[in-house]
């Protein structure tokens, strides 16, 4: 491996520079900006699911991984549903019972 070499006139400059004060200043290369994506505005959002509900998203996340895929995380997971019921459009209106919101997504799902 090559060393870098420093000489005197490169890290002092020259007598007569330091006596008039014409140094250059010493400017740092650029550093380059990572390019992140663009992101949108997210929420921190508190789910409550029964161990029934998060032993299943625990088994999509697995299936997917040995599938040949990568592990989903289960905020993922409910991401991608709800933002597939917003895609079809899911009717809400008039509804009164957990259960009536049931029997509309089993329906949407089947339509």
């Amino acid at each position: 491996m090559k060393r870098a070499s420093v000489t005197e006139q490169i890290a002092y400059g020259s007598a007569l520079d330091r006596l008039t004060g014409m140094e250059q200043p010493v400017t740092p290369p650029p550093v380059p900006k990572p390019v992140l994506p663009p992101q949108t505005s997210t929420i921190k959002l508190s789910v409550f699911l029964s161990r029934a509900e998060d032993a299943y998203l625990e088994a999509l996340a697995s299936t997917a991984k040995f599938s040949g895929g990568k592990k989903l995380s289960k905020t993922r997971l409910v991401e991608a549903m709800v933002r597939a019921f917003r895609a079809s459009q899911l009717d809400v209106r008039g509804v009164n019972t957990e259960e009536e919101l049931f029997e509309r997504v089993i329906a949407q799902l089947r339509h």
